[in-house]
């Protein structure tokens, strides 16, 4: 028994119409009207939680003006970690020297991995990345 052939419509695909491309004002309007919210991640830290949030540009761009990584990587958790759900910050500079006693160990390298995530950076690679200039050729 053969089956019926079924055909097909031979309509042509309906192409979607493109929408303009934007104008520099819209573009500029859009990227410059309002700062974009920066993304944040809860982490527990030796059994604290605390919000960390992605620096900005700015922030990164002054890191590489610190000559020693240490005192960068303890400016950047001065300067992203705050209290859950507020504006405050953790931690001030006077407990700078209380940070580098930290001991490293899981709490640090997930530190480290929620820096790496907001900043999509490779944190290792970023600090020698941050020791030469890009624009020098």
């Amino acid at each position: 028994m053969n089956k019926p052939v079924v055909q097909q419509p031979t309509q042509e695909p309906t192409q979607a119409k493109k929408a303009p491309a934007p104008t520099r004002d819209e573009i500029r309007a859009k990227l410059l009207g309002k700062t974009p919210l920066a993304e944040s991640k809860l982490i527990t830290l030796f059994g604290m939680e605390l919000e960390l949030r992605q620096p900005t540009l700015e922030a990164i761009l002054r890191a590489r003006d610190v000559g020693d990584d240490a005192t960068r990587a303890v400016d950047m958790i001065i300067e992203y970690a705050f209290v859950p759900g507020t504006d405050e910050h953790v931690f001030e500079n006077s407990d700078r020297e209380m940070m580098l006693r930290w001991p490293f160990g899981k709490d640090l390298t997930s530190l480290n991995e929620a820096i790496a995530d907001l900043t999509g950076v490779d944190v290792a690679g970023a600090v020698e990345d941050m020791k030469s200039d890009p624009l020098d050729g």
